[in-house]
């Protein structure tokens, strides 16, 4: 990924998926490693939002071994180094900046408390197999039976707080954020068991969005079918159910990949340089949610920051 330092992040990380784009290559809907989500090989800590996606994209398009990275300090730490002529991938962490013309606020010792706002900024990771002199622990490759993905599915399904109501009947799957209530086919209609909690996870991602959740206005706002928001909150939507996918060992690809999809695509990204990393930090927030990995109040937080972005 060749990033010009005169560019901002955003203009950076969108043009990288217009040009994907322009391959036919949809780098959100790639199919997940046998490994799942991508993680730091050092930390342990697997990577988020945008990064997620980006990562397990170029893990899977140049057939790394594990989609586990690495900064090439930490590879020095680690007593080794980056093989010649090998390059790194940007990845964007969020740093904190303070408007000093704004003051939201005077402490008890007189002192001005000033409008904090984020920004992302990027750094250069490397996959360990670009990496030469390191013994990095095997790591047996996770092996999940049908039976046991489609029990990690109604797990996640079973274990959200304030789950939306779920009913079946009809030929279509939609969610109506006024009766807070999710309708799917019967479960015999879909042409497999992953497609259909494929598409559960989908529609709970948009249920997240209520307002008495996470109040996403993409989907509280939109007016008619294909306006921006109802855009956007697609996107969510399934950068959401990929997660859910990743996490459960399912296959994520519940969109398709015509000619038609990639232009419509080509033209929300070139008419907005944002809507990426923000529609996949508000799948992030979503996930979360579903999955209860943080204080309701916690990922408001998140869906706030990302509105900013």
């Amino acid at each position: 990924m060749i990033m010009e330092n005169n560019k901002d992040t955003y203009q950076r990380i969108t043009d990288y998926v217009i040009e994907q784009l322009d391959k036919g290559e949809i780098v959100w809907q790639k199919g997940w490693n046998t490994y799942g989500l991508p993680r730091n090989a050092v930390t342990a800590n697997t990577y988020q939002g945008w990064n997620a996606f980006f990562l397990n994209f170029v893990t899977m398009y140049n057939e790394y071994k594990t989609p586990y990275f690495l900064t090439y300090k930490q590879a020095m730490d680690k007593g080794g180094t980056i093989r010649r002529g090998q390059k790194g991938y940007a990845i964007i962490w969020w740093a904190t900046m303070e408007d000093k013309s704004k003051i939201v606020n005077t402490n008890e010792s007189g002192e001005a408390e000033y409008l904090q706002y984020r920004v992302p900024k990027t750094h250069v990771v490397f996959n360990i197999d670009q990496t030469y002199g390191i013994e990095f622990p095997q790591v047996e490759k996770p092996f999940r039976t049908h039976t046991e993905k489609i029990h990690a599915c109604e797990k996640v399904i079973n274990e959200m707080n304030d789950r939306p109501l779920i009913k079946h009947g009809g030929d279509k799957a939609y969610y109506i954020p006024s009766i807070d209530a999710i309708t799917l086919p019967p479960v015999e209609m879909f042409h497999s068991d992953q497609a259909y909690y494929k598409t559960l996870f989908h529609e709970l991602a948009h249920s997240t969005g209520h307002v008495s959740r996470l109040n996403r206005k993409e989907i509280n706002r939109f007016k008619k079918f294909g306006d921006e928001n109802y855009s956007r909150e697609e996107l969510t939507a399934e950068l959401t159910a990929a997660f859910l996918s990743a996490i459960c060992g399912i296959e994520a690809n519940t969109i398709n990949n015509s000619a038609a999809y990639i232009q419509g695509w080509l033209n929300q990204l070139k008419n907005d340089k944002k809507l990426i990393l923000k529609a996949a930090s508000q799948a992030q927030a979503a996930a979360d949610y579903i999955l209860n990995k943080s204080s309701v109040s916690n990922i408001k937080e998140q869906v706030k920051e990302s509105i900013t972005i």
